[in-house]
């Protein structure tokens, strides 16, 4: 636990220190930092065995496309044609140790490219201490992975390259079923932002319909389900018996993002369009947060949107033209974060395997 905590805290600092113009590459020391981190990781996150059980399960029989692709070796053949990829160049030890290696380097491309670099501790702090991203990439693999390459397609799509996306994500549904209900999105190009007022009036009614409707939302969602084996294994595997509503003040704070990002689609300004696009994108974690509340399996697609925070969060609070409303809803955010990060380590889900912190030398050496 702390050796995480204290290698993001020192990447934050180095990032800080490069957007107040006192260290040139602090960010990216920081981030080479971290990615070594995870890629020594060895036993640390829930499902870090479990993926090196399936790795060793997968690679045990004699390879055949046929039988892969039929899903009898793994119901994800993409994670098992990965698993003998990797089979061939170094084993499950290179797999996670490349793994990390890409998905930090398209973060790293991601946030300089779409964040002013004075907003870059925003990004960083979301993604180092915002519990389903950086953290939980120690844990599931596979949905990490179609995670990044997600946030990597956002070039391709705010220039309405659809067919990329389109493509890319269909094979990653092979990779992890969930990864279907990303191909609409490919289209989120053609998403007319202009017209903020629109675009805000429409996510409003879709949340409010979300609240009112969500037992008859809940009988269409389970319905779903029993048409695809695949998310059927899905939502057994993440769900849970507790489907009642939870909310209280931490809920509602933590919906104060979504507030902001509504302004900022709705009031004049002078950003991009893609950056708007960005934000629409990005507050489609908020419209799935409240189905999250009913069907556990919801919270874990609201993972794929939410990590467009990473660009999607400096702009709405850099949107803010009070100095003193901006400081109080920064700190307000940081806070949560923070809270729920703490919340994280001492949780009996997560403390037995993120308490200590295991590297493969010990496994090698």
């Amino acid at each position: 636990m702390y050796i995480v905590f204290i290698c993001s805290l020192i990447a934050l600092f180095l990032t800080w220190l490069e957007s107040i113009g006192q260290l040139r590459g602090g960010m990216k020391i920081g981030f080479f930092l971290i990615t070594f981190l995870g890629a020594i990781h060895y036993d640390y996150g829930n499902d870090y065995m479990a993926y090196y059980h399936i790795y060793e399960q997968c690679t045990s029989v004699p390879f055949n496309l046929k039988v892969i692709l039929s899903g009898e070796v793994f119901k994800e053949p993409g994670w098992v044609l990965l698993c003998w990829f990797f089979k061939c160049i170094g084993g499950f030890f290179v797999m996670v140790f490349c793994l990390n290696v890409i998905q930090n380097i398209i973060i790293y491309k991601f946030i300089t490219k779409e964040v002013n670099f004075r907003w870059w501790p925003m990004a960083v702090f979301t993604y180092l201490f915002s519990t389903s991203l950086y953290l939980l990439s120690f844990s599931m693999m596979r949905q990490m992975f179609v995670m990044i390459v997600f946030l990597g397609l956002w070039t391709y799509i705010k220039e309405k390259k659809w067919w990329i996306p389109l493509f890319v994500l269909y094979l990653c549904s092979f990779v992890h079923s969930s990864a279907i209900v990303l191909l609409p999105f490919s289209f989120f190009c053609f998403l007319p932002v202009r017209n903020g007022k629109l675009i805000g009036g429409c996510y409003l009614l879709l949340l409010l319909c979300l609240w009112l409707f969500k037992d008859a939302l809940n009988g269409i969602f389970q319905y779903a389900l029993t048409l695809d084996e695949g998310f059927l294994d899905y939502a057994d595997t993440y769900g849970n018996d507790d489907n009642s509503m939870h909310i209280g003040l931490g809920f509602v704070i933590n919906m104060i993002p979504f507030v902001l990002s509504i302004f900022f689609l709705t009031c004049k300004n002078n950003y991009s369009e893609a950056q708007h696009k960005l934000v629409a994108l990005a507050s489609v974690s908020f419209l799935i947060t409240p189905f999250g509340q009913i069907i556990p399996i919801a919270g874990r697609l609201v993972m794929y949107f939410w990590v467009f925070n990473l660009g999607a969060v400096p702009l709405i609070y850099d949107n803010l033209k009070n100095r003193i409303l901006k400081i109080g809803l920064i700190s307000i955010y940081c806070f949560m974060l923070l809270y729920d990060y703490v919340i994280f380590f001492h949780s009996d889900v997560w403390i037995d395997k993120y308490s200590t912190f295991h590297t493969i030398f010990s496994q090698i050496f």
